[in-house]
């Protein structure tokens, strides 16, 4: 990814007029991207290509919000951004007022392929990480992986192997080892993209609860737009690339949420608002209504 050349003047000017704000309401976002440019270049070439442009959001603590839009329009791109992998070409991104420099254990990512290592255990996959940072000595991760693993419905499974789990219990697993270094903030690459429909409900249920529980903010990626109304608080429409937030739509009803939801005619409406937005700002690049 690029950084870009730019007066230094504008972009102190925009922090500054955003820690007024901030002073004005007493709250520092816990999450707040301002102003966001993405870029990056082609292998073997100078052309660069603009992924994400002036893109704002601002997360609270505890709250669910999803992205949705086109296929390539930078929503991964940002979450990528979030989760320290990218480099912005301009704007701020910060956590707690704080900026981003790089990856970190205050936010774990769950991305759409479980990518579980084969050989180890199921237990010895969710530990992995803790593993890792070696700030936890072994009997404790094993008790913490235990835990998490009742947390998501799997108690009993930790000996077997990821092979003999179905891919809605590996998306468990998945989600566990992304909570197992007690995260933050969890960022959600569609996880649940690759799992056949009932399961796939299943799991958003699951998800809603699992985050209650432990109290984590989530910015959740979809291209599933009925997906994206069941689980937000608040659903951000992107723009095709390069991607902005073309429109925030609230979500109206508390979390955690049930299965009934999604057969009343508020749901169906919300579903269809998520929908226009979406297809009018595809028409509005001149893509069409696909």
């Amino acid at each position: 990814m690029l950084s870009r050349d730019k007066p230094a003047l504008s972009r102190t000017a925009g922090r500054d007029a955003a820690h007024i704000d901030v002073g004005a309401t007493g709250r520092i976002a816990h999450l707040e991207a301002r102003g966001v440019a993405i870029d990056y270049a082609k292998p073997g070439s100078k052309e660069v290509t603009t992924a994400v442009e002036q893109c704002d959001l601002s997360l609270e603590r505890g709250d669910f919000v999803c992205l949705v839009g086109p296929s390539g329009c930078g929503k991964t791109t940002l979450l990528n951004a979030v989760a320290g992998f990218v480099e912005l070409a301009e704007g701020d991104l910060e956590l707690d007022g704080r900026p981003i420099p790089g990856p970190g254990p205050d936010r774990a990512m769950v991305f759409q392929h479980a990518n579980l290592l084969p050989w180890r255990t199921v237990q010895a996959n969710v530990s992995y990480g803790l593993e890792l940072t070696k700030k936890v000595k072994k009997p404790a991760a094993k008790q913490r992986a235990d835990e998490l693993l009742e947390l998501v419905g799997l108690a009993g499974v930790g000996q077997q192997y990821p092979a003999q789990l179905s891919g809605g219990m590996q998306a468990r697993v998945n989600l566990a080892r992304a909570l197992a270094v007690e995260p933050e903030i969890l960022l959600l690459d569609e996880p649940f993209a690759a799992i056949d429909a009932q399961t796939r409900e299943v799991l958003q249920v699951e998800l809603l609860r699992v985050c209650a529980a432990r109290d984590v903010t989530a910015l959740f990626v979809t291209h599933d737009i009925t997906e994206a109304a069941f689980l937000a608080d608040r659903v951000c429409v992107f723009s095709p690339r390069p991607g902005r937030i073309v429109k925030e739509i609230t979500v109206p009803w508390p979390r955690p949420r049930s299965h009934e939801i999604r057969r009343t005619r508020e749901f169906s409406q919300l579903r269809d608002e998520i929908a226009d937005v979406l297809y009018g700002a595809k028409a509005g690049a001149g893509e069409g209504t696909r």
